[in-house]
């Protein structure tokens, strides 16, 4: 099996904190999802054909705050791109990012998250929204850190492809074969599952803790893009 390169290593924990994130929301914020817009959208047609208007509202305010993040995200980087595709404005995105977690999991352990609970919706879902397109940038291996229907799609692909060629090859030797690609997009599908299961335990138990592993994975991912990954000469440029 080839190794990952620290960039991709990366995005694997872009899609840790992603899938932890959508516990958090749906646990903590009255059943929505922030990362994942498709979930959200099907509670949100669900909730409009039950007259729940306030699980419509807040699905509403979900779809909002992460078409924000995407534009604000989308007009941040323009199209400057680098040969790995993490340029420094796609980690000044993730700066921001950061920023908005922080905010978030300081004001959900404060007194008051219930009273702000629609902003923390909002706040959330811009993070996600921006975390979605600075990867879909990065453009490593087709993965979507928050899209898991995308990811899904291209392990099963690998999976057909490797069956059709078994014929006539051996399982190792077609294992050794594969590319870093595809084991990327079987491990992105795997590690956003342990995120679910790792939050949803942490905020059964340890709410406190939950919301912070979060704010330390892309802290940690944009501590490692600003040092390793953008110093790059851009090649193409634009605003």
């Amino acid at each position: 099996m080839q190794q990952l390169p620290l960039q991709k290593y990366s995005l694997l924990l872009l899609c840790l904190a992603a899938g932890m994130v959508d516990v958090i929301g749906y646990l903590g914020l009255g059943h929505v999802l922030t990362a994942n817009m498709t979930g959200n959208i099907v509670l949100l047609g669900i909730a409009i054909a039950r007259a729940q208007e306030f699980v419509v509202l807040r699905s509403l305010i979900a779809l909002a705050g992460f078409i924000a993040g995407n534009a604000i995200a989308a007009r941040m980087i323009g199209t400057h791109q680098t040969k790995n595709g993490w340029s420094p404005r796609v980690t000044h995105v993730f700066v921001v990012e950061s920023i908005l977690l922080l905010m978030f999991a300081i004001a959900m352990v404060s007194p008051y998250s219930e009273q702000v609970s629609y902003l923390l919706i909002a706040i959330l879902a811009a993070a996600m929204g921006m975390q979605t397109t600075a990867a879909r940038r990065i453009g490593i291996a087709g993965i979507s850190t928050t899209v898991l229907t995308n990811n899904l799609a291209a392990v099963i692909e690998d999976a057909v492809s490797i069956l059709q060629r078994l014929r006539h090859t051996s399982v190792g030797s077609l294992l050794k074969a594969l590319s870093t690609d595809s084991y990327l997009r079987a491990y992105a599908v795997v590690i956003y599952l342990i995120g679910v299961i790792v939050a949803a335990f942490l905020f059964h138990n340890v709410p406190i803790i939950a919301v912070w592993v979060p704010v330390l994975l892309v802290g940690g991912v944009t501590l490692i893009a600003k040092y390793r990954f953008t110093n790059n000469r851009v090649e193409q440029s634009g605003s």
